[in-house]
């Protein structure tokens, strides 16, 4: 359906571009609410041209991607994803975020009629097949930063914010995604020191909610003497009961797991250390599967093109080594190698858990529990009674 719309669009476009707005145009910014897919858990921003005149009601957005496209996760970890701008009809882009349940918010503008055509005429042309597309970045350049550069670049005058914000990336994140749940665990996981500085206005307006406060408190200064509102109007296109943010299951949460794999993995300890064993199978489960998430944290601190992914200090946790360690473990001709390299993983371990209270970087709860199971089973591997390995 959507298809059909687009060259429906395109096919009459060229005569919709010939047209002037009328003198009761308006130009507005649409916020959309939070939704509860991932990619739909920091909301949205569009675009909307609106003339009763000439029957005009479209929505201009920057959020078009193709889960299709080749190596489409490889190349959205790395941070080469290339999003599009889309138009349609704005009853069905209302449609699909109350499908959605989200509330749509509009941020009627005060511009003038050579502002409003000034910006219709850009939009038409940055819809063009030679100019939609454009390389996404989480931060710095998305589905909010367009239509908000976009509004800017034509207005011909200053314009003045008063907004502020003290909240660093991280508390912005957290704002959207909550804190005790998986989807967090993994975010912190993932993001570096870069993080926890203060995003500012600039970085604010990367979050359509946070954009539509700037948006609110912005004015246009028509002279040295006189401003008025950036926004004239307030609307509330579609309302739905504002979605609480992702509350997993204390029993589920990572720090209830996290604690209780210390406890399974210090009671396992205790038995091996009692019988005079060894249990390799929970070693090359742990430190296999922590290696592994190294490996991904590894990837984007030293590849990604993203911005808040590098100075990760997590990496000297869940570090790519412990996965070579997972697999040399429980190989007795190699055991004095093996020994030596679990002397240097345990000194990179107690150098993280230091870190968890002076790096330059915040990180989740839920890394004490695993950081200490992790330095457990490899001291008992330092100090294990060289006997049966099950």
């Amino acid at each position: 359906m959507k298809k059909i719309l687009i060259l429906l669009i395109s096919l009459f476009s060229w005569g919709i571009l010939s047209a002037q707005l009328s003198e009761n145009s308006q130009i507005s910014l649409l916020t959309c609410a939070p939704g509860e897919a991932v990619y739909a858990k920091f909301g949205h921003s569009a675009i909307r041209i609106y003339d009763p005149d000439l029957h005009i009601d479209l929505v201009f957005h920057y959020g078009i991607f193709d889960f299709n496209t080749d190596w489409f996760l490889a190349k959205f970890v790395k941070g080469a994803t290339d999003y599009e701008v889309g138009v349609l009809p704005t009853k069905y882009f209302l449609v699909e975020y109350k499908k959605r349940g989200s509330s749509v918010y509009e941020q009627v503008l005060t511009l003038n009629l050579y502002q409003r055509e000034q910006l219709y005429d850009a939009l038409w042309e940055n819809y063009e097949p030679q100019n939609r597309k454009y390389r996404y970045n989480f931060v710095f350049d998305n589905c909010a930063t367009r239509p908000y550069y976009m509004i800017l670049n034509t207005i011909d005058v200053p314009v003045l914010c008063s907004y502020s914000t003290n909240a660093t990336y991280r508390d912005i994140i957290a704002h959207y995604v909550g804190y005790n749940n998986w989807t967090r665990f993994g975010i912190d996981l993932v993001i570096g020191a870069e993080a926890d500085r203060k995003a500012g206005n600039q970085g604010a307006l990367s979050f359509p909610l946070y954009l539509m406060d700037e948006m609110a408190t912005s004015w246009i200064q028509l002279s040295p003497d006189t401003i008025v509102p950036l926004v004239e109007q307030t609307n509330t296109l579609i309302y739905a009961e504002p979605k609480a943010v992702e509350n997993t299951p204390f029993l589920l949460s990572p720090i209830f797991i996290g604690y209780l794999l210390l406890l399974l993995g210090a009671l396992l300890t205790y038995y091996d250390w009692q019988r005079k064993t060894y249990s390799s199978w929970f070693d090359v489960l742990l430190f296999g599967s922590v290696g592994l998430m190294g490996i991904v944290v590894f990837y984007l601190m030293c590849f990604s093109l993203h911005p808040l992914v590098h100075a990760n200090w997590n990496l000297l946790w869940v570090n790519p080594l412990l996965l070579i360690f997972a697999i040399i473990a429980p190989m007795k001709w190699s055991a004095k190698a093996n020994r030596h390299m679990a002397y240097y993983l345990l000194i990179i371990l107690l150098t993280s858990l230091i870190t968890t209270a002076f790096a330059p970087q915040l990180f989740h709860a839920a890394n004490l529990p695993l950081i200490l199971l992790l330095i457990l089973r490899i001291v008992f591997y330092i100090r294990k009674p060289i006997s049966t390995i099950h």
